[in-house]
C-alpha cells in the first residue's frame, strides 16, 4: 500500500528511527484502503453511499500513510444547504492504535482547506 501521489504531513520519530508520514486524497483506485481500515477502527460496516459520498468530496477525505502503510483517514461528504451553501460533514475520522500520537488526526484537521464551489 503506497502512499502514491500523498502530500507530506510531515516527519514524526519512532522507535526504530524516522519515517515520513503523509496524506493522500481518496479515490477510486485507493478506496479499498478505506474500506479495510474501516473494517478494522469501527464497529460499523458502511454502505457503498458513503464511499461515495467520500470519493466525491475531492480533496476532503484522505487516506494517512506512515512509512507506505495505510494508518488512518478522514471520510467526508459535501452538503448542500439552503441558499447555495455548502458544508463539509466529516463522517469518520480514525487513525490505527499504534499510529496514534503522531499527529495525523491533527494534520487531517488543519490539512488546507479546499474551496467548495459547484
Amino acid at each position: 500500500m503506497g502512499a502514491g501521489e500523498g502530500e507530506a504531513a510531515g516527519s514524526k520519530e519512532k522507535s526504530s528511527g524516522v519515517a515520513r508520514t503523509s496524506l493522500d486524497g481518496l479515490r477510486d483506485k485507493n478506496v479499498m484502503q478505506l474500506k479495510k481500515l474501516n473494517m478494522a477502527l469501527f464497529p460499523v460496516r458502511y454502505n457503498d453511499k458513503y464511499y461515495q459520498d467520500a470519493i466525491a468530496s475531492k480533496d476532503f477525505s484522505k487516506l494517512a500513510y506512515y512509512s507506505d502503510i495505510c494508518v488512518g483517514a478522514i471520510a467526508c461528504r459535501l452538503e448542500k444547504k439552503e441558499g447555495g451553501v455548502v458544508r463539509v460533514y466529516i463522517m469518520t475520522l480514525g487513525v490505527l492504535a499504534p499510529y496514534r500520537g503522531l499527529g495525523l488526526g491533527t494534520a487531517f484537521i488543519l490539512q488546507p482547506t479546499p474551496s467548495v464551489h459547484e
